[in-house]
């Protein structure tokens, strides 16, 4: 079984090494304890009828069985599909409509969510992480007589699905990005390659697991290594820095608003931070600031990375030249090219594009949309860089639309979907303005029916149930007229930017 058996194998050749050390559930684990929960959790999915292919839906926040969950199912060959906890709750239909899943495993504090969704979608398995069995099984209290025992290995090969983790699209429609086992892989040997990382480092799993970040920045990379996480149930900046100075955290990923927060907490002058080797930053272009802070403070090198859901995420080898986010990895192919696809001159900005193994097979049930992204063997990011006659990758800006806020993508056109269905208004068009706290934030252009007004408050408070609380537009502006194109009639962001790209201007 060359795939999907990580904590098995360490659990044999390494039993007593420390893998996990989880605040949520105040235990520590190794990596013999841990396998052993593994392979109860292999049998409840076995129960279940689990089996190679189908897929397990999981809704919670950070917690140990989640993450045991996930290596279980890879165990099996299931493939694993997080949902995003900070959805409005009518959005998750789409998701289970989409995916499927044979069985949803969830918190107690999302169990209202599940149960409002068992009428509208078909649930065939729903388990509770907690001893609650108001909506379905309640796994804490079967654990205890599950088998701990290796379950028979199951024939897996690198393009076999892993992962489906949902990231919205320019066109407002999500798409299940499928990671396979052998992206997961590839993007681990990378990132312990590239970064130097070793299996005496420890780093904090605080990234939510519905991201890749939460997967794949170094929490299964550590794991390959037989190193250690420690896991937390969100980021609190107090509590960061209480782990690092504790745990003697090694590494630490974050997005600029994070470090940030860290610096502006009154612990940050006295935590001690001698056994911190680099920091890394992500999902957000990093202030030179931040950079310079951290260094003069601390001593510390802090990264800017770049990656995304469908590459890597982990891309390039951070090397410290300003401005830029460092030369690829040791396995990955990078083109910067022009609007014909024609490799571009150093120093001449274009799109990128990346090829390697760690990129994923496509987007679940989308074939048009792999195709469009996938092209001989190449990912077309949408995203501008240069690159200089050295080889040092500069990102330079956004093709798409996306807005970054507190380094989680928020797509447009979702948002301008849900103002549109308000009685009210004709169309809409949102923007990222800068914010102090979160990089950016969303700003809506409204343009109305004839004789008809929308407060901000009024359009916050429709937006409540049919968005996450951070996609909702922190400014609404309403318009007599939307700028078009005189042939499509589409929409000229541009001109929206260029007058009204200030948080508070109209």
């Amino acid at each position: 079984m060359l795939y999907g058996d990580w904590i098995g194998r360490w659990g044999k050749s390494c039993p007593d090494r420390e893998a996990l050390v989880d605040t949520v559930g105040n235990r520590r684990y190794t990596y013999g304890q841990w396998a052993k929960d593994v392979y109860r959790m292999v049998h409840h999915l076995d129960f279940l009828g689990i089996r190679k292919g189908d897929r397990v839906a999981v809704l919670s926040s950070n917690r140990a069985e989640y993450l045991t969950l996930f290596f279980a199912a890879s165990r099996l060959g299931a493939i694993l599909v997080p949902l995003n906890t900070r959805l409005a709750p009518g959005e998750f239909t789409y998701f289970l409509e989409d995916s499927t899943p044979k069985a949803i495993f969830f918190d107690e504090d999302h169990q209202p969510i599940v149960e409002k969704m068992k009428s509208k979608v078909r649930m065939e398995h729903p388990v509770c992480f907690d001893r609650s069995e108001a909506v379905g099984r309640s796994l804490a209290s079967l654990w205890e007589g599950l088998p701990s025992d290796a379950p028979p290995d199951v024939v897996l090969g690198p393009s076999d699905p892993q992962l489906i983790i949902y990231t919205s699209g320019t066109t407002g429609v999500p798409k299940g990005v499928i990671l396979t086992y052998g992206m997961i892989t590839w993007n681990s040997i990378n990132t312990n390659l590239g970064w130097g990382l070793r299996p005496e480092d420890r780093t904090i799993l605080h990234s939510s697991l519905f991201y890749t970040a939460g997967w794949n920045v170094f929490t299964l990379p550590l794991v390959h290594l037989r190193a250690t996480n420690v896991l937390v149930k969100s980021f609190d900046a107090d509590l960061i820095l209480d782990l690092i100075e504790r745990e003697r955290v090694t590494l630490f990923f974050g997005v600029p608003t994070m470090f940030q927060m860290l610096l502006e907490s009154p612990r940050f002058a006295k935590t001690d931070f001698s056994s911190i080797r680099f920091l890394v930053s992500g999902g957000a272009p990093l202030p030179k600031r931040l950079i310079e802070m951290y260094q003069a403070q601390k001593g510390i090198r802090l990264w800017e990375g770049f990656g995304l859901t469908e590459v890597g995420p982990n891309n390039f080898m951070a090397n410290g030249k300003p401005g830029t986010v460092g030369n690829p990895m040791p396995h990955v192919d990078v083109r910067v090219v022009d609007s014909q696809g024609k490799e571009v001159p150093p120093g001449q900005d274009g799109e990128m594009l990346l090829r390697g193994d760690h990129m994923c097979s496509g987007y679940w049930k989308k074939p048009e949309a792999t195709a469009e992204a996938i092209r001989g063997g190449w990912f077309h990011t949408g995203d501008l860089a240069r690159i200089d006659e050295d080889g040092h990758v500069s990102i330079v800006g956004r093709k798409k639309d996306m807005i970054i806020s507190g380094g989680i993508n928020i797509y447009p056109a979702e948002v301008e979907k849900a103002i549109e269905s308000h009685p009210r208004v004709a169309a809409a068009a949102v923007i990222g303005v800068a914010d102090e706290k979160w990089g950016e934030v969303g700003k809506a252009f409204l343009e109305m029916k004839p004789g008809e007004k929308l407060t901000l408050e009024e359009l916050q408070g429709f937006l409540n149930d049919r968005l996450g609380k951070y996609k909702i537009p922190k400014y609404a502006v309403m318009v007599k007229e939307l700028p078009r194109t005189a042939a499509s009639g589409k929409i000229q962001k541009f001109i929206l930017k260029e007058k009204h790209g200030k948080p508070n201007n109209e």
